[in-house]
């Protein structure tokens, strides 16, 4: 399947089933055997062991298995909520060519689609042997679920309603939320907000959101006082894997130590590693750089509903980049990950998902500015196929993300010093 062939009237009426058919295939035919050992024991960690964030995931299995959960179970809930992901992620896809059809952006965000499930950013990198099991899945699926609200419910107070209640979910699942697919909920609220009052609720509900972050990530705590405390109970519950390193730095290790150890350690390697991952990921920076700074050259204020005529821009009438400044300033907030964690891949996984679907979103909305430049993307794909034929050939031959690095990056890094080495010794 291709994207001319997804623009043909078979492609167009069966598009989710398709998308979900090619992507559910990708994940059967590359399935590992187990959940990796980092995450596991907190798929077995409720809220009778105090309220945390992590312990969302555990809470919620442990409706199901009150007494003990298998490795099995906790492994079939993964790949369950996998395919589950896989069809939302078709579905919203769907709906959004399905808006754009017969439009001058639909081959530029065909082209983007095809560019993005090609890459080593697409869905493929949570379900490798290094991702398998952690909570970036649920984070992804859960912010869908806002999503398809997003596409398909027009009242904005039942839409702030959700957004804000998925946010508080996906936080409960993991407080790194605020770092890796909440700008992608923050410009759901943008595009929902359409005039000042909207704006300053969709505003406050990210502010609510804010609030929940900062109670999980300094305030909370569990019981037991020690991991070998912590071992046992879960000993008795759970035949998962308990990773001693994980629980350690998570519950029981002061700020330094876990700086020593996650931050500082190899952090040379992983800048080194990760400047050459922007090399191999040059067509997509490339690509989205020209999309946002033309983008920025048509700035669209907010209209005042309020204001006579309701034309007023507001505050005091300057032009008020509302949405398309926010939304990419939002991308900041995935600064904080890479300076302090060492799971550099999982970031740029999410960062080129989160990038995407924020185009995508805006190209739901019909905003001028995003679908003139989509348009003249479509014009340049049309004229010029081959360089954007050559892009998805190089993106589809990289490897997926893996937990802390692009594996292609080392073994072009290690290339790349022999041969100067060889040519200039």
């Amino acid at each position: 399947m291709n994207a001319k062939y997804l623009k043909t009237k078979p492609g167009k009426i069966y598009r989710a089933p398709l998308l979900f058919l090619l992507l559910a295939s990708t994940f059967l035919c590359s399935l590992p055997d187990q959940l990796h050992g980092w995450n596991s024991a907190w798929y077995a960690m409720d809220y009778s062991l105090g309220v945390d964030s992590r312990l969302f995931v555990g809470s919620f299995l442990r409706l199901f298995y009150p007494d003990f959960l298998p490795a099995s179970s906790a492994y079939a809930f993964n790949v369950l909520s996998t395919l589950v992901l896989l069809a939302l992620l078709s579905h919203v896809l769907a709906s959004v060519l399905r808006l754009v059809e017969n439009t001058p952006c639909e081959t530029g965000l065909l082209a983007l689609t095809t560019l993005w499930l090609l890459s080593p950013g697409s869905p493929a990198y949570l379900w490798n042997t290094e991702n398998m099991g952690r909570f970036d899945l649920y984070l992804f699926l859960v912010t869908l679920i806002a999503a398809a609200v997003f596409l398909h419910v027009r009242a904005v107070s039942v839409r702030f309603a959700v957004f804000t209640i998925c946010g508080m979910v996906c936080l409960a699942i993991h407080q790194g939320y605020l770092f890796t697919f909440f700008p992608l909920l923050a410009a759901m609220y943008l595009l929902t907000a359409e005039n000042r009052k909207q704006l300053i609720a969709a505003f406050s509900c990210m502010a609510v959101l804010g609030v929940v972050f900062l109670y999980f990530q300094f305030f909370s705590h569990i019981r037991p006082g020690s991991y070998e405390e912590l071992a046992s109970v879960l000993a008795a519950r759970t035949d998962l894997p308990l990773n001693e390193s994980a629980l350690r730095f998570e519950y029981f290790s002061g700020f330094a130590d876990s700086a020593r150890e996650l931050v500082t350690n190899q952090l040379g390697e992983r800048i080194r590693y990760g400047i050459v991952t922007l090399l191999l990921l040059s067509p997509l920076a490339l690509l989205y750089g020209w999309f946002w700074q033309k983008i920025l050259r048509k700035p669209a204020a907010l209209e005042d509903m309020d204001a006579p005529g309701g034309k007023t821009c507001l505050f005091g009438g300057k032009t008020l980049f509302i949405r398309h400044l926010p939304i990419l300033s939002s991308l900041l907030l995935f600064l904080p990950a890479f300076v302090l964690t060492i799971d550099w891949g999982r970031w740029f996984g999410a960062f080129l998902t989160v990038q995407f679907l924020q185009v995508i979103f805006l190209a739901a909305k019909k905003d001028a500015a995003a679908c003139s430049v989509l348009a003249s993307l479509s014009t340049a794909v049309r004229r010029h196929p081959f360089p954007f034929l050559c892009a998805g050939i190089w993106l589809g031959s990289l490897q997926k993300f893996q937990a802390t690095l692009l594996p292609d990056a080392p073994a072009f890094f290690a290339s790349a010093y022999r041969l100067f080495h060889m040519l200039f010794r």
